[in-house]
Formats: C-alpha cells, sequence, structure tokens
C-alpha cells in the first residue's frame, strides 16, 4: 500500500510545479495579447478601408444616375439665407415642411446611398416649388393627392407605394454598410460620441433620430462635398469655401458655436459649457481676420485647423485641399479622436 501512495504522489503535480506551469501561460499570454490586439486593430483598420471602398462605389453610381442630377450628394443643404441654414433640412420624419432640423454631411451620405428612411433614395430634388424651390425644404414625408403638395419622402397610404421614384434599388451600398447605419441618439445612448442632450436645446433641434454611417470603432463616418468653383480653401462666415468644416459640426464641434463661424478642425475631445464635445486638445483658433488657408501650413496657431488637416502638400503654388473636385471621408479611427494621426481617410495625409 505504501509504495502505491508512493507511486500516486510520484504521477501528480506538486503545487509548486502548478505554480511555475501558470506563470508560464501567463507570461505567453502577456506576451501574445499586444500582438493579438494589433492584429484586431489591423483588421479593423482594414475593414474602415472597405467601408470607404464601398462608398466610394456607392457614391459614384450616384452621381453616375442621370435622373438625380449627375453630381455628388451634398454634404449640407441648399438654403443659404441665412448661412447658418445650410445645416437644416426638412425634417424627414416629419409631416410639416415648416419644422426644420440640424443635420450632418454624415447624415446627407447616408440620404444619398439608402434614403431617410432607407427605402431607396429619391435624390435632392424641388418638388415643391412654390417653397423657396430649395430641395431641403422638400425633405418630408407628408403626403397630399394635390400637385405640388407632398414631401420627397411621401409614402402613398392607399397603394404603399413611394410618391417619387427612388433609385439604387434597395440602396447604393450592401448589407454590412447598411448595418452599419445609426442614429446619433443610438450612438450617444452607447456613450460613443458627444453629449446630444447638452445640445438638444438649439434651434432647429438636431436631427438624432437620423441615421450615419459608423465605423469599425462604432463613431460617424463624416461626409463631405467639395465645392470646386470656391476660390477659398475652406468656408466660414457666410463666404463659400472649397470645404466647410461646419458641415458636420453637430458631431465634430466648432470653435464658433456649432452653427456659427468656423476657424478650426476641433476635432479632439473637451468638456465646455455646451457640454462634451469633440474638440482638439490645446489647438488656437486662428485670427478672424486672416483667410485660414494663406497660413493654413504656418506656425503653431494653425497646426490643428480643419484647412491644415485638409491641405494638400504636394501643391506650392498656393494652399489647396486634397480631393478638391471631390470629396472627403473622414474615419476617427481607434482613439476615436476626429483630427489626429490615426485617422482613416479616403486620401493620404501626410503628417507633421
Amino acid at each position: 500500500m505504501n509504495r502505491k501512495a508512493t507511486t500516486l504522489r510520484r504521477d501528480a503535480f506538486t503545487l509548486v510545479e502548478m505554480m511555475v506551469v501558470v506563470a508560464i501561460i501567463a507570461l505567453l499570454l502577456a506576451a501574445l495579447l499586444p500582438a493579438f490586439s494589433a492584429v484586431r486593430g489591423q483588421a479593423k483598420i482594414a475593414q474602415a478601408n472597405a467601408q470607404f471602398k464601398a462608398l466610394d462605389t456607392g457614391i459614384n453610381a450616384f452621381r453616375a444616375e442621370a435622373a438625380l442630377g449627375g453630381t455628388l450628394p451634398p454634404s449640407a443643404g441648399d438654403d443659404t439665407d441665412p448661412p447658418t441654414d445650410r445645416q437644416t433640412i426638412a425634417d424627414p420624419q416629419g409631416e410639416d415642411p415648416n419644422t426644420k432640423v440640424r443635420i450632418a454631411g454624415a447624415h446627407l451620405l447616408v440620404h444619398a446611398m439608402i434614403g431617410a428612411d432607407g427605402l431607396g433614395t429619391p435624390g435632392f430634388r424641388d418638388v415643391t416649388p412654390e417653397a423657396k424651390g430649395l430641395w431641403s425644404h422638400d425633405t418630408y414625408k407628408k403626403y397630399d393627392p394635390a400637385p405640388g403638395k407632398s414631401g420627397i419622402y411621401a409614402v402613398d397610404p392607399a397603394t404603399g407605394k413611394e410618391k417619387f421614384p427612388r433609385y439604387g434599388g434597395a440602396g447604393y451600398v450592401d448589407e454590412k454598410m447598411k448595418e452599419s447605419a445609426k442614429t446619433l441618439q443610438e450612438l450617444a445612448d452607447k456613450g460613443t460620441i458627444l453629449n446630444l442632450a447638452a445640445l438638444e436645446g438649439g434651434s432647429p433641434k438636431i436631427a438624432s433620430g437620423q441615421r450615419v454611417f459608423t465605423d469599425p470603432w462604432d463613431h460617424p463616418i463624416l461626409y463631405y462635398k467639395a465645392n470646386p468653383t470656391a476660390l477659398r480653401m475652406t468656408g466660414a462666415s457666410g463666404k463659400p469655401g472649397i470645404y466647410w468644416q461646419e458641415d458636420n459640426a453637430i458631431i465634430t464641434g466648432s470653435a464658433e458655436g456649432l452653427l456659427g463661424e468656423v476657424k478650426g478642425l476641433d476635432f479632439g475631445a473637451s468638456t465646455d459649457e455646451h457640454g462634451q464635445q469633440h474638440w482638439i486638445h490645446g489647438a488656437k483658433s486662428p485670427d478672424p481676420s486672416v483667410r485660414v488657408e494663406d497660413v493654413a501650413s504656418q506656425g503653431d496657431d494653425y497646426k490643428h485647423t480643419f484647412a491644415r488637416f485638409i491641405l494638400d502638400g504636394s501643391v506650392k503654388a498656393r494652399p489647396t485641399p486634397v480631393q478638391k473636385d471631390s470629396y472627403l471621408l473622414i474615419s476617427a479611427g481607434p482613439d476615436a479622436i476626429y483630427g489626429s494621426d490615426d485617422d482613416v481617410l479616403n486620401w493620404t495625409r501626410k503628417t507633421d
């Protein structure tokens, strides 16, 4: 019996041996976890790039549709009187054309790819001529059998069919891209974007129920359309620019208020009287009397500005934005801060 007991003791692990095995496993995990994390991070970056390719395909398909005007989707409304109305449209979820909501270029990209209601895009067309002749006044859903009285998103209750033609079939993007579309309210509830509750006091209200495409980190994909005819690199204070930072200001924040003069990129994160917003850390707003593009590549005051972020460094004649004839797509990347070096973009950016 003593011999068997001895044999059993020799076949079992001692406590010291068990601790050594656990320690080895812990060391291996500690060594491998960063590698696993890096692989996961690279996989998400690859996923974001794939999303951008899908959006590129969809945007080009939209532009190729002659019935939609043969142009790129807008990243702001077409009402510029006053200039702040560029960020407003008639509520696509409402029946009153006079009920306006604040939108971002990120919203209008979804409207172009799948429609505000997900039934296909009707485009951006004026269907009620008496309403200033602007498409941004027609983006509501009220149905009225009388000519020129229905919103672009009207559905005939008798037939269940859309009153105005939809394009792109079920959409210009695939199912994965559609699944990434979430409302600002959903993202705010998850804590992944700015504090919408702190901004709801503004007028008109933010279109928190309208969807935006999100990146693999669950943050909105920003969309900016270029205005190639503009002489300025960036727009502010009602003066046209090739690009306008404020086209996505309700997501990124703005140095001079959500809908006011925009002087900087302000894509970081901090807390101020408006509540948590996305601002750049330590950025200074340029002198409002100076043309931002003329000094976009000079001095620390301009290091974190929108103009500096989108500057095409290969053009030496005068400051020029990248993609000046098309559009910009921006994902905040792994750090969830727009305007930082890990952003995923539809252009190659040279960092300082």
